[in-house]
C-alpha cells in the first residue's frame, strides 16, 4: 500500500485529470459551435445567390420584353409608313428595315421564352435553398442548445472538481505539493506513477532490484532516477 502522503497524491491527481478532461472538453465546445454557425451562414449564403440569380434573370426578361415592346413598335411603325411611300427604291428600304425588325423580334421572343425557363429553374433553386436553409437553422438551434447545456454542466463539474481539489490540497505538505505541481505540468499530467513489471509507468525505465524493493515497502517516498515521477506500489 502507498504511503499516506503518496495516496493523498494519487487522489489529487485523480481530481486533476477530471478537471484537465473537462476543461479540454469544454474548450473544444465555443470552435464547434462556431463552425455550426459557418454552415448555417454557408446556408444562408448559397439562399441569398440563388435569389440573387433569380432576380437578375427577372430583370434581364423585362429588359428584353421592353426592348421587344420597342420593337413591335418600330414595326407597326414602318408598316404605317408604307402607305405613305410613292417610290419603289424607298418602299424596297423599308420593307428591308422591317424584315430586319422582325429577325430581332423572333430572336427576342426567343430569349424571352429561354428566360422563362431559365426563371423556373432558378425558382426551384430558391425554394430549395430555403428549405435547406430552414433545416440548417434548426438543426443549429437544437444543436447549439445541447452544447450550450453541455458547457454548463462542464463548467459546473470543473468548479465542483477545483472544490474538492483545493480541500485535497491542503491536507499535503506544502513543499511535496509544489514538487507534485511542477512534475503534473512538466509530466504530461502524471506526476504520481504505479511500478508495473518492475519498471517505471511514466517512462517505462527499469527500475534497480533496490529501487523495486523499496517502493513495494512503501517506507520512503520514491521517485524515479529517470522521470522523477512519484512511484507507489499498486498490489
Amino acid at each position: 500500500m502507498p504511503l499516506l502522503e503518496v495516496e493523498e497524491l494519487i487522489a489529487l491527481q485523480e481530481l486533476d485529470q477530471r478537471i484537465a478532461t473537462q476543461e479540454t472538453a469544454a474548450r473544444a465546445i465555443p470552435p464547434l459551435v462556431r463552425g455550426l454557425e459557418s454552415r448555417l451562414q454557408s446556408a444562408r449564403d448559397a439562399r441569398e445567390a440563388a435569389r440573387g440569380a433569380y432576380a437578375g434573370l427577372e430583370k434581364t426578361r423585362r429588359l428584353k420584353e421592353g426592348e421587344l415592346k420597342q420593337v413591335e413598335e418600330q414595326v407597326k411603325g414602318k408598316q404605317a409608313r408604307l402607305w405613305e411611300i410613292k417610290k419603289n427604291e424607298e418602299y424596297s428600304a423599308v420593307l428591308k428595315e422591317i424584315e430586319l425588325l422582325e429577325a430581332t423580334r423572333s430572336a427576342l421572343e426567343e430569349e424571352i421564352l429561354l428566360l422563362f425557363d431559365q426563371i423556373e429553374g432558378a425558382s426551384r433553386t430558391v425554394a430549395a435553398r430555403e428549405g435547406e436553409l430552414k433545416d440548417r437553422d434548426a438543426e443549429f438551434a437544437r444543436l447549439r442548445a445541447a452544447k450550450e447545456a453541455e458547457l454548463t454542466r462542464l463548467q459546473q463539474e470543473v468548479a465542483e472538481f477545483t472544490k474538492q481539489r483545493a480541500g485535497r490540497a491542503r491536507r499535503i505538505e506544502a513543499g511535496l505539493l509544489q514538487s507534485y505541481t511542477r512534475l503534473l505540468k512538466s509530466r504530461s499530467g502524471l506526476a504520481v506513477v504505479p511500478v508495473k513489471d518492475g519498471s517505471c509507468s511514466g517512462c517505462f525505465v527499469a527500475l534497480t532490484p533496490q529501487a523495486h524493493t523499496e517502493v513495494r515497502k512503501a517506507e520512503v517516498l520514491m521517485t524515479c532516477a529517470n522521470c522523477q515521477r512519484i512511484l507507489y506500489w499498486k498490489g
